[in-house]
């Protein structure tokens, strides 16, 4: 009867206690309306913040480790976290800076030849176009002495023929001794050397034909050389052609002599960012792939505060307007300001959004990311770190 009595005794008082915490809350949350009748609050948030992956560039072996950059260690901007073998890149570099090396030879080559090029291909045209000019006045030469040589022979054989008229009537005249021997002799000499002159004009006229066959054939070759050698602009274009082509090789070349400089240096892991080291995953000798994850950097003074809002505290909600973040880690309130508002409903950005089509629609009060920028964390304070919890609230417009 007693034990009876005294765990009615007990419940009552549980009921009691509880009657009295429900009344209390119910008149703190009163009075917290009474004097924040403009605020909308939400538990669900967090910080949020820059977690930066720091991936290898390249694939290769470990062959170092910094011993300071372990999980949870701070580590800045510059450190190198590991090194890579360079002998697997530099192979490469070396023989790509013996192709630039040649690439830059020939290129300069090239340069030189352009303008050896240019003036010889000028100077053989101007040469073929003189040379022609030449063959063309020895032509206009032997066609005058073959005309000079023509009348010649005409007149010598106008010559000849009177002299051998003159021995013919002559010899008639001695045959009868109306004439001394000695005329005769002097009219047949007269007629010999008249003879003979004809020949050797004739023989003149010949070669002065011979001369203009010469000069007509040297015209020819000339012309030939000539449409040859006003191939110079080709020429010329050939050679520039060259030096560019030339450049263009020591461009691709000298392109893949940085690519694999690059590449070499990437056998630096160098942290881009300060923060706290987290999912370190390397040791020395471990062969890693390119773009493999070796860690994260959370640069812990680079964030922000995530809050989820219910569509129904939307309505006053604007960019601009003052917040308390309250973090329930260190029990710190932070103020800061309403940075955007998202462009969506949370469910929206899930991997598979909910599809109402079906017509087995719920309504469901839908939750919209905001984003709060915290005011002073510039100053050494309390340390945030992205995931923490927090609550906030927004004063908004009445």
């Amino acid at each position: 009867m007693a034990l009876t009595e005294t765990i009615g005794r007990k419940a009552s008082n549980s009921l009691l206690v509880g009657l009295f915490v429900a009344v209390l809350i119910s008149a703190l949350l009163g009075w917290h309306f009474v004097l924040h009748p403009n605020e909308v609050s939400t538990d669900d948030a967090q910080i949020d913040g820059h977690v930066h992956p720091i991936n290898t560039r390249i694939g290769g072996t470990i062959t170092w480790v910094n011993p300071n950059v372990e999980d949870t260690y701070y580590v800045t901007a510059g450190t190198v976290i590991a090194h890579l073998d360079p002998n697997d890149y530099q192979p490469t570099v070396n023989r790509l800076e013996g192709d630039v090396q040649a690439s830059v030879a020939q290129e300069r080559a090239a340069a030189l030849n352009l303008p050896i090029a240019s003036a010889t291909a000028l100077s053989r045209l101007t040469s073929a176009q003189a040379s022609l000019v030449e063959a063309e006045a020895d032509l206009e030469s032997a066609l005058s002495q073959k005309t000079a040589a023509e009348a010649t022979v005409a007149q010598t054989e106008a010559n000849y023929r009177r002299a051998e008229d003159d021995r013919v009537r002559y010899q008639a005249l001695v045959a009868t001794h109306e004439i001394s021997r000695s005329e005769y002799d002097q009219r047949e000499a007269d007629s010999k050397g008249t003879g003979a002159l004809l020949a050797a004009a004739q023989a003149n006229s010949a070669g002065a034909g011979q001369k203009i066959e010469a000069a007509r054939q040297k015209i020819k070759e000339r012309q030939s050389d000539l449409r040859m050698a006003e191939t110079a602009p080709e020429s010329i274009a050939s050679a520039r052609a060259n030096v560019l082509r030339a450049s263009g090789e020591t461009k691709k070349s000298q392109a893949a002599l940085w690519n694999a400089q690059l590449d070499l240096g990437y056998t630096n892991l160098v942290a881009p960012v300060s923060g706290i080291v987290g999912r370190k995953s390397m040791e020395v000798g471990q062969r890693v792939a390119a773009n493999q994850l070796m860690l994260t950097l959370v640069p812990p003074r680079d964030v922000w505060a995530i809050a989820n809002f219910r569509e129904t505290q939307m309505k006053k909600m604007r960019i601009g307007q003052s917040a308390t973040v309250h973090v329930d880690s260190i029990g710190h309130d932070f103020q800061g300001t309403v940075e955007s508002i998202g462009g969506a409903t949370g469910s929206k950005y899930s991997v598979i959004a909910p599809d109402n089509a079906t017509g087995n629609y719920v309504k469901v009060v839908q939750r919209i990311p905001v984003r709060i920028r915290l005011n002073g964390l510039e100053a050494a304070g309390p340390l945030l770190l992205p995931g923490m919890s927090i609550e906030v609230s927004v004063r908004v417009s009445p």
